[in-house]
């Protein structure tokens, strides 16, 4: 990858392009949390706006991994990768409490679903400080997320399909990261990435929305 560096006075920003599309993604994550808690009428909503703020807390954490550390090794920089990783968790761990409230309430497999989504939440975890590897990120937002998706896309609200619509954008960023397609050195694949991740949590975001105002 070539250097993309600039310096802002005696201050090095490594990465500027995915450091501020990071920063984006983390002021919309914290508008709609605030929205949200404002909205706030029922444990489902309740999830939601905590899984966005938990996803800009975490996108924060990768603003700053990317654009401190050039080289993306060092105990420095995995005590805010880890983290990173880990608050990513959660949030994908209260987006399944939200489904489980929600297209799940009536089903009469929920406690297996819940216990299903603990364990994994824990192997992630586990799995991720043993590695310490992207790879075990990803998998753990394909396992954790495709359900989600599904369900939201078979229910027959529009709104929790536009929410499973949201989450199918989402896995389009899985794709461009494996592949690392880039556009251009200051535009990479993480770049294109935070762009769909932005336009995945706005859909979701509107059908959550248009769920309260239902």
């Amino acid at each position: 990858m070539i250097d993309t560096t600039i310096t802002i006075g005696n201050v090095a920003i490594h990465e500027p392009v995915t450091v501020l599309t990071d920063c984006i993604i983390t002021a919309f994550c914290f508008y709609f949390y605030i929205q949200l808690r404002k909205l706030n009428k029922d444990i489902v909503i309740d999830n939601w706006s905590i899984f966005f703020g938990l996803l800009g807390i975490s996108t924060l954490f990768g603003a700053a991994s990317h654009g401190v550390f050039l080289i993306h090794e060092g105990v420095g920089y995995k005590t805010i990768w880890l983290p990173m990783q880990v608050i990513n968790g959660i949030a994908i761990y209260f987006a399944q409490q939200a489904t489980i409230n929600s297209v799940l309430k009536n089903s009469k497999h929920i406690n297996r679903w819940k216990k299903s989504y603990l364990i994994q939440f824990v192997i992630f975890v586990i799995a991720l400080m043993i590695f310490q590897k992207y790879l075990v990120t990803i998998i753990e937002n394909f396992i954790g997320l495709l359900p989600i998706m599904i369900l939201h896309l078979k229910a027959k609200d529009n709104y929790n399909k536009k929410i499973g619509y949201g989450f199918l954008v989402s896995f389009l960023t899985a794709t461009v990261s494996i592949s690392k397609f880039t556009l251009h050195a200051y535009f990479n694949y993480n770049d294109l990435a935070h762009v769909l991740i932005m336009i995945s949590i706005f859909i979701i975001y509107i059908g959550i929305k248009s769920k309260v105002i239902s």
